[in-house]
């Protein structure tokens, strides 16, 4: 197996094996490996070790770089990566090495997950966890997160009404939109029904759950 390596911007090396691109990884990690001085490579173990370190470390590079845009959970980057070409094998060994580094943790993607979406979105409680379950977060993490988050769905409804929805409050329609919209979000129709009474003087059309 013949490899070759080229220089491109900033400190990136790209990596070919048989006259083909394969991997792009940075100076820092190329220039420490004992691949960088060969330039070919026997077939076999010694081969299976340069793809899969030199591949994992091309993942790795390509997990920091999406995390600098955004934090992800460890399914979510998966699914990125593995979608950008690299190898299943290779991205679950960078994302063992970012967990270790402490780039990737589930623990403080969903906490984080759930301060946001109940502080900009008044998400309930069932709708934070069906969102962390969306993004791949085990049962114990959220278990744990919504044990630790306090919710009071009757101020969050309001917050949400008096922010997007009083102004169709004032006929059946605009209250049938409201109330789907509230339980898209995950709240109960019993909490909604107790909320909105206060902004609809216990109107009679709203007295239904159809």
């Amino acid at each position: 197996m013949k490899i070759s390596y080229s220089k491109g911007k900033q400190n990136k090396i790209h990596v070919s094996v048989d006259g083909e691109y394969r991997f792009t990884v940075d100076a820092e990690y190329w220039f420490l490996t004992p691949w960088y001085r060969l330039d070919e490579i026997k077939d076999g173990e010694e081969s299976e070790k340069f793809l899969n370190e030199v591949g994992s470390r091309y993942a790795f590079v390509s997990g920091l770089r999406l995390l600098s845009y955004a934090d992800n959970s460890r399914r979510d980057l998966f699914r990125k990566l593995t979608r950008k070409g690299h190898d299943p094998a290779y991205v679950n060994n960078a994302l063992d090495k970012l967990e270790e580094l402490g780039y990737v943790s589930d623990m403080r993607f969903a906490e984080n997950t759930a301060d946001r979406l109940l502080r900009t979105k008044h998400m309930s409680r069932s709708g934070i966890k069906s969102e962390l379950l969306r993004k791949g977060i085990g049962a114990e993490i959220i278990q744990d997160v919504l044990e630790r988050l306090e919710i009071d769905p009757a101020k969050e409804i309001e917050a949400l009404i008096e922010k997007k929805y009083y102004r169709y409050l004032t006929d059946e329609k605009g209250l049938r939109k409201t109330v789907a919209a509230l339980q898209r979000l995950g709240y109960s129709w019993s909490d909604i029904k107790s909320a909105i009474r206060k902004y609809t003087d216990g109107r009679e059309e709203f007295d239904s759950d159809d």
